[in-house]
């Protein structure tokens, strides 16, 4: 009930001053424009009291509600900002996750051509190996052409001496 006459109190106050601004807003005016010989299309307010006490009281919870919606708009546009920004930041992190892997899979790449050609270098050096295995296999001598040699070799040893 405390609650009811704090309000009945403010709803008094307000038809007082909606009564003062009515007061001086009672001068004739002067139509100036083509649309002045339209009827008025304002719903006239009720000469009750009580009426008037309602629609403040209307009003009153009305603009309440707006300022809750208000309140909940502010805070979705907050939650929706943060999440814009979060948004951002991972697409930041993203974008040089894959600039890293691009470069990591190029590294590789180089690697891979840079193995194959140690690869070819290893095989053309074993062939080289191998034609040059042949070749000495090919020129060696007799057996009996090297025991000569040793033995020209020892007689001249023995002739030195």
């Amino acid at each position: 009930m405390k609650n009811w006459k704090g309000k009945l109190l403010i709803h008094a106050m307000l038809v007082l001053m909606s009564g003062v601004f009515a007061a001086s807003g009672q001068t004739p005016s002067t139509r100036t424009n083509s649309a002045g010989g339209s009827p008025p299309r304002a719903t006239p307010a009720a000469s009750d009291p009580r009426a008037i006490i309602a629609a403040c009281a209307a009003a009153a919870d009305d603009l309440v509600a707006t300022k809750k919606l208000v309140d909940a708009l502010e805070a979705e546009n907050a939650s929706l900002n943060e999440r814009l920004a979060t948004e951002k930041q991972t697409t930041h992190l993203l974008t040089e996750l894959n600039a890293t892997r691009k470069s990591e899979a190029d590294a590789l790449r180089a690697a891979l051509v840079a193995k194959n050609e140690t690869i070819a270098a290893k095989d053309a050096s074993i062939a080289a190996q191998e034609k040059l295995i042949g070749e000495l296999r090919r020129k060696r001598g007799s057996p009996w052409r090297r025991l000569g040699d040793i033995l020209i070799g020892a007689a001249a040893a023995v002739l030195i001496k």
